[in-house]
């Protein structure tokens, strides 16, 4: 009878090279499927700006193969991007609850992030003046880009936009992200079912508690929040999500990150250019990320025969955000 050992020696090289082989052929087919799930996360997200609302544009099947477009292209040069967090509700058109235009530099792996308050006073092309935020009710991200580059004088190359139950899942799915609470927070409005109530504290939100913290206002307790803290808080928000983003967890949880984004994000972006931007973001050298406000006054001025509050920022606010995205562009 042959025992284990002598059987080890005999056929030693042989079951090395199967193991070794077999574990080539798994990598292969793991790398390999990855690609697949990512090209069809990307095919469903896509929406170029023309794209009517509700109507899916099915992006041509890509010649590249999918170890290929894993293996990424140079980094690409750098451009503006505008990222939306959308308030979509039955019945209901979308509004951008959200605003914040992104001036990324793959190469140095630098991002200039700049957060629009949504109730900022500007001319709508084709609809006139009014609040920013609802260009997208109006117009769709069209509308939102166009108003932006009139507003601020950039040129915006590409934008994203995620819907509040795509956020949740993403943060459920990172195991929530770590937030210092400043204060008690309570407000409750039935009419829309929002339900907040956080305590102070350092803590792990879930997606319901990041999206109430990120969106938090009003207060049942006292006097309401500014849109600036508001701000404050939204980029808190992106900073722990791109922590937790770039983490070994959300590198093992891809799959079923891939499947959430798929459902619930909509951009320009391609699939080519996205893999792009993923490649050059996971390089170990630290991403920077330089968080900015475009700041002015809340003013109640004649809308329409109705006297209502606004956010209006004065041309050497815009001037200077201007600067600074052009500055985040530069070599």
């Amino acid at each position: 009878m042959i025992t284990f050992f002598s059987f080890i020696r005999k056929h030693g090289k042989k079951l090395l090279r199967y193991t070794v082989f077999s574990l080539a052929v798994f990598l292969i087919a793991s790398v390999g499927y990855s690609a697949y799930q990512f090209k069809q996360m990307t095919r469903g997200w896509y929406a170029p700006l023309d794209t009517k609302p509700g109507v899916t544009v099915e992006r041509p099947a890509s010649a590249v193969a999918p170890l290929e477009l894993l293996a990424g292209t140079k980094p690409l040069k750098p451009f503006v991007l505008l990222v939306m967090g959308i308030d979509s509700r039955d019945g209901e058109r979308a509004r951008s609850d959200t605003m914040m235009l992104a001036a990324i530099h793959p190469e140095k792996q630098r991002v200039y992030l700049l957060s629009i308050p949504r109730d900022s006073y500007t001319e709508l092309p084709g609809k006139g003046y009014d609040k920013l935020n609802h260009a997208m009710a109006y117009g769709g991200p069209k509308l939102v880009v166009q108003s932006l580059e009139k507003f601020l004088d950039v040129k915006i190359d590409r934008y994203v936009t995620i819907d509040f139950d795509g956020f949740r899942k993403v943060v459920d799915e990172l195991g929530g992200v770590p937030i210092q609470v400043k204060k008690r927070m309570k407000y409750t409005d039935p009419s829309d079912d929002t339900h907040i109530d956080l305590m102070p504290g350092l803590q792990t939100l879930n997606g319901d508690q990041a999206l109430d913290y990120a969106r938090y206002r009003k207060n049942d307790l006292g006097k309401e929040d500014s849109d600036y803290e508001r701000i404050a808080r939204q980029q808190e928000i992106v900073q722990a999500l791109a922590e937790k983003g770039t983490s070994a967890e959300a590198f093992a949880k891809a799959f079923t990150l891939m499947e959430i984004l798929g459902e619930h994000v909509k951009t320009d972006l391609t699939e080519k250019e996205i893999a792009s931007l993923l490649l050059s973001y996971s390089d170990p050298t630290p991403n920077a990320i330089q968080s900015d406000t475009l700041t002015g006054s809340d003013e109640r001025i004649w809308h329409n025969g109705v006297l209502g509050w606004y956010h209006l920022v004065p041309k050497q606010e815009r001037q200077r955000v201007k600067q600074a995205i052009l500055s985040g562009l530069a070599p």
